[in-house]
């Protein structure tokens, strides 16, 4: 583990990795949680929660996130705020993939590549300054 934490870059990559695979097990386990459709207010969200807190897709999403926010307390240590933050953006890049990918979600493409290149500019311009130190 020592070598793993010695690398900002791969700890950022790890960190936006399972923070965006999170997101997915967070979506995937509310699909099933609100199967039937119904907007549910007052006592019953609060059931409803309950009901979400327990999928363990969503349990699951939860350790990822949380796994995810763990590691970048190590990153926080290592890398100044204002390089580490903005890197975390590349984590829409990937949640954008994945929910594609995985959740079969419609994506307007004609308007998110060009938003997710844009991204991908300032992630890698950020990403430039990570070995210029603090």
């Amino acid at each position: 583990m020592a070598g793993f934490t010695s690398s900002p870059v791969a700890m950022l990559a790890f960190s936006i990795i399972t923070g965006a695979l999170g997101q997915i097990l967070l979506k995937w386990g509310m699909r099933i949680v609100s199967a039937g459709g119904k907007e549910e207010v007052g006592t019953a969200a609060v059931v409803a929660a309950i009901k979400a807190i327990g999928n363990p897709w969503v349990l699951a999403g939860f350790l990822l996130y949380g796994l995810s926010s763990i590691v970048w307390l190590m990153i926080l240590k290592k890398v100044p705020l204002s390089t580490a933050y903005p890197m975390i953006s590349a984590g829409y890049i990937v949640v954008v993939l994945l929910s594609a990918l995985v959740l079969r979600e419609q994506v307007r493409w004609g308007i998110t590549v060009p938003g997710l290149l844009l991204i991908s500019v300032g992630v890698t311009l950020i990403g430039l300054g990570l070995s210029g130190g603090r």
